[in-house]
């Protein structure tokens, strides 16, 4: 599930190695019907959809399956709180072992111990654990570790210049802009979201930003909650308290059913944001029609509701950070 965040690093790292990056499948309704039909548990949303694409990579006949268990997020310099991912993403590897459906599959599955709180020492010393049993050397793993963690700070950088670029246009026109916040399988995942982020851009013109363009999750929070220990929580608390200093930035928190950390990390972040805020909950449902009403009041409600656009649905954008 944080391979949403950490797709550059990932995808660095097994290049350096040779070995060949196989992502699964977009998330689809089979996908995701087989993730809730063998989750042996009622957790989260994502979670099931997490077992649904663990078992379309293995019938796809990859030699192995990258399952990690990241317990925490890189921190910011001086940062004296750990961000931590919630208990569910830390212990996925061990929900997925659980599946019976899965079982047969469990050879595959390589799950290195991950503290990117304590930096690339610990980073490289687990991964060189894990990856020795597929015949890498620690030398060739630390060097891919090297490589993988400044490809990722390259890819971090560009969203935010791209997000940089996107205020200073909102700025100078005095256009609205929504700002999206969540935990990145949520946000990114159209299938998780029933795309409601693009459509809110192609049926109402709204100029949507994801907090990831904004900020990284290692800013200060001395201000509002310096004691915020998930690492989701602190990116939305940060993106929250950019839109509150905006007048023209509205808030879109996505988030799903079950999901604890969020049940009060969206009381702080309305603290944050200092103005009402748009709250969707995600459970599964397909049909996008309750969630579309929602987002015309809300934007009805901030006088920025656009008419629809006169053409049909777009087709889906490739969007490309230069």
């Amino acid at each position: 599930m944080s391979l949403l965040d950490q797709l550059p690093f990932w995808k660095r790292y097994f290049a350096e190695l040779g070995i060949e990056t196989v992502l699964s499948p977009v998330t689809d309704p089979r996908i995701s019907a087989a993730g809730i039909d063998m989750a042996v548990a009622q957790p989260c949303y994502p979670v099931q959809v997490a077992h649904g694409h663990v078992l379309a990579l293995a019938e796809g006949g990859v030699d192995y399956i990258l399952i990690p268990n990241i317990a925490d997020a890189e921190g910011g310099e001086g940062q004296s709180c750990p961000s931590h991912y919630c208990p569910w993403n830390q212990t996925l590897p061990w929900v997925l072992r659980s599946a019976p459906a899965l079982a047969p599959h469990q050879h595959k599955f390589l799950i290195p111990t991950l503290h990117f709180q304590l930096g690339p020492a610990q980073v490289k010393k687990a991964l060189a654990e894990t990856m020795r049993r597929i015949g890498v050397t620690r030398r060739a793993s630390d060097r891919a570790v090297e490589a993988a963690y400044a490809a990722q700070r390259e890819f971090q950088e560009k969203l935010l210049a791209a997000g940089r670029r996107a205020l200073e246009t909102l700025e100078s026109t005095g256009e609205p802009g929504l700002v999206v916040v969540g935990r990145s399988y949520n946000i990114y995942d159209r299938g998780v979201n029933c795309d409601i982020p693009r459509k809110l851009r192609h049926r109402y013109g709204a100029n949507v930003i994801p907090l990831d363009f904004l900020v990284t999750g290692r800013e200060p929070l001395v201000d509002t909650h310096a004691n915020m220990f998930w690492a989701s929580g602190r990116k939305i608390l940060d993106a929250a308290r950019l839109a509150a200093s905006r007048p023209n930035l509205h808030v879109v928190y996505i988030t799903n059913f079950k999901c604890g950390p969020d049940s009060y990390i969206k009381h702080f972040a309305r603290e944050a944001a200092g103005a009402p805020l748009l709250i969707l909950q995600f459970d599964g449902h397909g049909n996008d029609a309750g969630y579309m009403t929602r987002c015309e009041a809300y934007l009805d409600s901030k006088g920025i509701l656009r008419c629809y656009q006169p053409s049909t649905e777009p087709p889906p954008l490739r969007a490309i950070i230069h």
